[in-house]
């Protein structure tokens, strides 16, 4: 395991801000990051996650398969905050293979579900919102 790099360019401070989110959720035991950027979190209720730290303004397709390749264990993908997010063919890929892919506004609702990589939010009429963007 090795701590303190990583081939990704994500910041300490998006890392730090990662795990105080989920080291404060109420439904997380604990967490333990390795890889620098790869958070193992044991849920109260619900499997545990792998959750890859990232800070991608637009994760597209090729981006979820250079994780899916560099870290085949991960099940649950963080870009980054409000203002990040993914297209539409990264989601459809992650729902595909069971794997969450979140922003910052969407973490904590999936951290409750157990099949948290259908989370999503909703509008007033209860259609999906998706933080959608063009890589």
């Amino acid at each position: 395991m090795r701590n303190g790099s990583n081939n990704w360019g994500v910041s300490y401070s998006r890392i730090v801000w990662l795990e105080n989110a989920l080291r404060s959720h109420d439904n997380v035991n604990r967490i333990l990051r390795h890889d620098d950027i790869v958070i193992e979190v044991e849920r109260k209720s619900g499997k545990d996650i792998t959750v890859l730290c990232l800070d991608e303004y637009a994760l597209g397709e090729s981006g979820v398969l250079r994780v899916f390749n560099e870290f085949p264990a991960v099940n649950f993908i963080s870009v980054g905050g409000n203002w990040n997010g993914y297209t539409p063919e990264a989601k459809e890929l992650c729902l595909s293979r069971q794997i969450g892919l979140y922003n910052s506004s969407e973490l904590a609702g999936a951290l409750w579900k157990n099949d948290f990589w259908t989370y999503h939010k909703k509008d007033d009429k209860g259609n999906p919102i998706y933080p959608y963007k063009r890589a």
